[in-house]
């Protein structure tokens, strides 16, 4: 068993979130926008054609000019990437080479506005970062023991239930499951492997939660944890849940995973990943009692 410092681990963790995860979630937000927008965004350095670069951001800094203010603020939020070093020097020259003062003041208030935004965009990002972080705390910190303030891991039963527990009132959404997979990443660069099982761990009580509906016998499996399945499967089929029921229900939630939630989104990739582990182990149990019958 191997003990990992709660206080430790939650310090390095939240000192490496902040730095970790706006830029991974920028891209999520960008790559979200309709196709239209999808383009517009490679207005920035994405190309290496001068003549198609500058012919992108004057594309995108047409659609700014013409914009009301609603869709000045879609526009930026799709387009965030974009508003790098050339972006911004494009945008001078295009004042610059304005053929009245009118254009010209137009286009550097423009230029004011979308820089607020951004700045706006920016706090707001590392607001909900810090809450995000200090949700993730306290849901980590559940799984120490209360004794000692230390993680043994592999987890045992009564720490993955306090994890649940604290998960089950816990608003997850996708800036914090993002946060997640930054810490899963910084946490197995520095090799910390305990802390990347205990964060997996977090990810299962998250899935676990959204997926037991309390309609069906497999529910019983799913809000229990990995380790448990066994036996939790040996007491379904035992009720007569047999292998095409398990199939059944299991494609009826997968479908629901895929058509409820938004595509590539980390809510759907948790949720998915998980139904695929209880299928697997699920396959192998319903196979090894056929075969030995």
């Amino acid at each position: 068993m191997a003990a990992v410092s709660a206080s430790t681990a939650a310090t390095m963790l939240v000192a490496t979130a902040k730095r970790t995860v706006t830029p991974r979630a920028a891209k999520c937000r960008v790559g979200s926008a309709p196709a239209r927008r999808r383009i517009s965004m490679r207005a920035g350095n994405n190309t290496s054609d001068p003549v198609a670069e500058v012919a992108n951001m004057d594309s995108l800094i047409d659609l700014l000019i013409d914009a009301d203010e609603e869709q000045l603020l879609k526009l930026v939020a799709e387009n965030v990437l974009s508003f790098d070093q050339k972006m911004w020097i494009r945008i001078a020259s295009r004042s610059d080479a304005a053929e009245s003062q009118e254009d010209k003041d137009k286009i550097m208030e423009l230029a004011g506005k979308c820089m607020k935004i951004i700045e706006t965009m920016v706090e707001s990002t590392e607001d909900t970062i810090k809450v995000s972080s200090k949700l993730l705390q306290d849901i980590v910190a559940a799984a120490a023991d209360p004794a000692t303030g230390e993680f043994d891991v592999p987890l045992q039963a009564d720490a993955l239930a306090r994890m649940s527990e604290k998960m089950e009132g816990a608003e997850v959404d996708e800036r914090m499951l993002n946060t997640v997979y930054a810490w899963i990443r910084k946490s197995d660069e520095d090799k910390l492997d305990g802390m990347v099982h205990i964060l997996q761990h977090l990810l299962q009580c998250y899935a676990a939660r959204e997926l037991d509906t309390g309609s069906t016998a497999l529910d019983t499996v799913i809000r229990a944890s990995a380790t448990e399945w066994p036996g939790k499967f040996e007491e379904i089929i035992a009720g007569g849940f047999g292998e095409e029921a398990f199939n059944k229900d299991l494609q009826q939630r997968m479908e629901k995973v895929v058509l409820n939630l938004p595509n590539g989104s980390y809510a759907q990739r948790v949720q998915a990943e998980y139904l695929k582990e209880v299928e697997d182990r699920g396959k192998d149990i319903y196979k090894a009692k056929e075969e030995a019958a």
